[in-house]
This record gives C-alpha cells, sequence and structure tokens, in this order.
C-alpha cells in the first residue's frame, strides 16, 4: 500500500471513531434530555417537559442521520438508538395524556 493509501485509511478510521464517539455523546445527552423532561412532567411543568422532550426528538434525529451513514456496524448504538425511540414514544404518550 502506498502512503497516500495509508493516509485515507486512516483518516476513514479515524473518522468512524469520531462517529462513534459522538453518537454516544449524543444519545447521553438525549438520555439525559428525557430524564429532566420526566421530572419537569413529575413537578407539573409541562412546558418544560415539552421543550426537554423536544431536545431530545431533534437528538434522535441528528443521530439516526450519522449512525446512517457508518460504514461499519456499532451494535452498541443501534441498542440505544432503539432504547432512546422507545422512550420517547412512552414520553410522547405521558406528554398527551397530561395536556388537559
Amino acid at each position: 500500500m502506498s502512503e497516500f493509501e495509508n493516509e485515507i485509511r486512516a483518516l476513514k478510521e479515524k473518522t468512524e471513531s469520531n462517529r462513534r464517539d459522538f453518537l454516544r455523546v449524543e444519545l447521553q445527552t438525549c438520555f439525559v434530555a428525557l430524564d429532566r423532561a420526566r421530572f419537569e412532567l413529575s413537578m407539573g411543568k409541562i412546558d418544560e417537559a415539552k421543550k426537554e422532550f423536544e431536545i431530545a426528538n431533534r437528538g434522535q434525529q441528528v443521530i439516526e442521520r450519522f449512525f446512517s451513514e457508518a460504514t461499519v456496524q456499532i451494535p452498541e448504538i443501534e441498542a440505544k438508538l432503539a432504547r432512546l425511540k422507545a422512550a420517547l414514544a412512552s414520553l410522547e404518550s405521558d406528554l398527551n395524556t397530561n395536556r388537559g
């Protein structure tokens, strides 16, 4: 392999590593927003809970976009993304119940 090809391979590996790190942090951020939304909801602060829900929901969209661009499978991220989607659906249901 030429030096140029080695550099390209190294850059691709670094890109994938950065992608995994970004996805892990973004997932953590979404779960924090969900926890905060649940807390706000428990305190009766529906508007604040909705704001946190929207942050987590937007985060999910970003995660899905970057996850779809990964060139290798990342089972850990895939599993956490599934948990995030389920948690968002549950929170959305609870928010809709508490609108009244």
